[in-house]
Parts: C-alpha cells; sequence; structure tokens
C-alpha cells in the first residue's frame, strides 16, 4: 500500500495508514483457555461467525480483540469497524430517547466501547469514531444497506428475532466480516430461547460454507468463578 501526495507535496495517508497511526497499542491479554484460542482463529478465517455462550467466557472481548487486530492488519481490506446492538428494552422503538440516534444508542453501545477503551485506550477509540472508522448502527435502520470493507460486531444477539437476524446477515457485502454473539440464557425478550434469531441461525449455519459456528460451555466461565455458581441457582427455580 503506498502514500498518496496531494499537488501540495504534503503526504496524505491512506485510510489503512491513518488507523495504524492512531493504534499504536494493543492489549497484549492472552487466552486463557483453549476454546478462547479456537474462537479466536475461527473469527479471523471465517466471514460470518455466530457465537453463544454464558456470562463470563470472554466471547465479547475476543471478538472485538479480532476485530481491532484485523482492522489494524495493513494486509487486510477492513477499513470500518461497525457496531450493532438490538434495542430491546425500545422494541427498537428509539423516537422516544432524547437526543439524535447517535445519543439514543449510546446506551447500548456502551459495554463495546467500554472494552475498545481496554484494547487500545479511550483517545485512540475516540479518534477512530472522530474519523468514522468506528460507527454505530441501529438494527431497525439497516434495511436496504450493503456493509463493504467492514467488520460488523453484533452483540446481545440473544435478542434479536429471527426476521432481524435474517435482516442482519443479508447486509454482507464484499470484504466484510460479521461477528455475531449472545447468550441464549439472557434472553430478555423471549421467555422460550428458541423463539430467538441466535438459537435459529446457531443451528441454521452449523454447515455452510464461510460461516463459522461456536458455543461455548459453563465450564469455559473465566471471569469470576461465582458467575457459575449464580447461573445454576437460577436454573434451579
Amino acid at each position: 500500500m503506498t502514500t498518496k501526495k496531494n499537488n501540495s507535496n504534503q503526504v496524505k495517508l491512506t485510510k489503512k495508514e491513518s488507523i495504524a497511526k492512531i493504534i499504536k497499542r494493543k492489549s497484549r491479554r492472552k487466552f486463557l483457555t483453549e476454546n478462547q484460542k479456537i474462537y479466536y482463529k475461527m473469527l479471523t478465517e471465517s466471514q460470518i461467525t455466530i457465537c453463544s455462550g454464558p456470562a463470563g467466557v470472554g466471547k465479547s472481548y475476543i471478538a472485538m480483540k479480532a476485530a481491532v487486530d484485523l482492522l489494524s492488519d495493513p494486509k487486510t481490506p477492513y477499513e470500518k469497524i461497525i457496531i450493532v446492538r438490538p434495542a430491546v428494552e425500545a422494541e427498537e422503538k428509539l423516537g422516544s430517547l432524547p437526543g439524535g440516534l447517535e445519543d439514543k444508542l449510546d446506551p447500548y453501545i456502551f459495554p463495546s466501547y467500554y472494552l475498545l477503551n481496554k484494547i487500545i485506550g479511550k483517545e485512540a477509540r475516540e479518534k477512530l469514531k472522530e474519523i468514522e472508522v468506528v460507527e454505530v448502527f441501529a438494527l431497525a435502520y439497516m434495511r436496504g444497506m450493503n456493509i463493504d470493507n467492514s467488520i460488523l460486531i453484533f452483540e446481545e444477539a440473544q435478542n434479536s428475532s429471527p426476521n432481524q437476524m435474517k435482516l442482519l446477515l443479508t447486509r454482507i457485502g464484499f470484504n466484510s466480516k460479521f461477528l455475531i454473539s449472545g447468550d441464549l440464557e439472557q434472553t430478555d425478550r423471549y421467555k422460550d430461547k428458541k423463539l430467538s434469531g441466535l438459537y435459529d441461525a446457531v443451528h441454521k449455519f452449523q454447515n455452510v460454507s464461510d460461516v463459522g459456528v461456536f458455543e461455548f460451555e459453563r465450564k469455559d466461565i473465566v471471569r469470576n468463578p461465582l458467575i457459575g455458581e449464580i447461573l445454576k441457582k437460577y436454573e434451579e427455580e
């Protein structure tokens, strides 16, 4: 990739060079389990990765780390990270919240920003957002879009319907990668997890070329061992 010059002989950086200049450091946190390594490899190699697993297994952190690694690699075609989350509490009806669309989405996107801050630092994350390398989309307004040269991260996917999942998956364009994850035991929208778009996708795409499906188990929890005990107690009800 060559650096361009304008008529005034000033060096004009390509998009990938600008990204590399902003991302000066990345978290060096090592994988804590063998399944985390396998999941990371799947994220980097598959065009679409669909993951389900309980809280505390590291699925969100690993997906964001993979996205940053791919974005900052000068050999990849990715020029943007797009973050999508279903706004469940409002049933995707964001008009009742104050501010513009971005302001309305901020409460739902905060966990993703938190992860980016941990991986590349708050200043770098804010700069990437400023030059529209990190963008936030509302699932409800994605119809008709075609996502090219981007890495799309869709979290809390258990709260999407099968139709919403279909809408999202059919937005994939050229040179793009979709990273989808959620916890089927924490569905806010459905009492029966089998009604979830994530459940449907996990079972529908098991043997589809270039689509990776990964399922973490409770034994993979690495955050606080108490999480496993908490989940057990809720299952006893």
